[in-house]
């Protein structure tokens, strides 16, 4: 996603000042005072007599913040980065890292900004299909579709998975097929609940979900497993192919950071694969072929793939 946020520029040196006009000619003076919600995009001078708890009030209203400061202020930032998402360069850096620092900060507001659209979308999309159908045949038909699906994520639910799985397995024992079963888990997702609350949590699991859609075929079959467990059916594909897919889905998870009250954090998964082999007698075996595989991820450290 492509952004190009406003950028407001809060300084005290006439050197810091004109460099920022230099390199952000439409940047606009923030009045260091106010205090609006964000999301905006902030470069900050700090001051002498800013303590940690004045640069901590300035973030609580989801706003961006990029501080240029000496270097006597390394020990605060240190304490902030613990509550928060900031990114900050020393006032006698090179004028690049500054503009590193600058990118960093704009891919994470993108992110950012992508993610809340989509979760609005998904809540439009629900509210339009339960309310759309003006009819008994288009309500039958909604209720039926939604009988399949998980009522958080709006990936299939664990049942219908099962019964595409066994008719997947099917298919290909008689005719031969290829495809690929993943089982992939969250990991330590309690904590997230732990630390960050369930509807944290429930936010992570929608975002994983649309993740999971946004990088395998219409073909390919989703589901949510069970609590932070999900899994996907791959037909006709190897192992290869689906690893490369499982890795899209990694890369994705990898690039949110996710936003809370109490700080800012990412998550990963681990997953076990596992392609159909005629030596498997029932489509549990590759079920259970595929948990063994997630296992040694866990074991292994997490955050990996294992195929088995």
């Amino acid at each position: 996603m492509q952004v190009n946020p406003t950028v407001y520029r809060c300084t005290q040196s006439e050197e810091t000042t004109e460099t920022l006009k230099q390199l952000f000619p439409e940047s606009v003076e923030w009045d260091c005072a106010q205090s609006e919600d964000g999301p905006r995009v902030i470069i900050y001078e700090v001051r002498k007599t800013d303590t940690v708890e004045k640069l901590a009030s300035m973030m609580v209203n989801e706003n961006f913040f990029l501080f240029i400061a000496n270097r006597e202020f390394d020990h605060q930032f240190l304490s902030l980065s613990k509550d928060f998402f900031f990114e900050f360069t020393h006032t006698d850096d090179p004028v690049e890292d500054l503009i590193i620092h600058y990118n960093t900060l704009v891919k994470y507001f993108a992110m950012t900004v992508e993610l809340q659209k989509k979760t609005e979308e998904l809540e439009n999309t629900v509210f339009e299909l339960a309310f759309a159908s003006t009819n008994v045949l288009e309500q039958n038909e909604f209720l039926e579709q939604m009988a399949k699906k998980d009522g958080l994520t709006l990936l299939y639910n664990h049942s219908y998975f099962k019964d595409k799985l066994k008719s997947e397995f099917d298919k290909s024992k008689r005719y031969g097929n290829k495809f690929t079963v993943t089982l992939l888990d969250l990991d330590f997702f309690k904590k997230v609940n732990d630390t960050y609350g369930h509807p944290k949590g429930d936010e992570v699991l929608r975002a994983f979900a649309v993740i999971i859609g946004e990088n395998i075929r219409e073909t390919d079959i989703a589901a949510r497993y069970g609590g932070e467990e999900f899994a996907i059916v791959f037909p006709e594909t190897d192992t290869a192919h689906a690893v490369i897919a499982i890795e899209r889905i990694k890369e994705g998870l990898k690039s949110i950071v996710f936003e809370s009250e109490t700080g800012c954090f990412k998550i990963t998964f681990s997953a076990g694969v596992t392609e159909f082999d005629p030596k498997f007698s029932h489509s549990e075996e590759m079920i259970q072929n595929a948990d063994k595989a997630l296992y040694i991820s866990k074991r292994d450290g997490r955050d990996r793939v294992t195929v088995l």
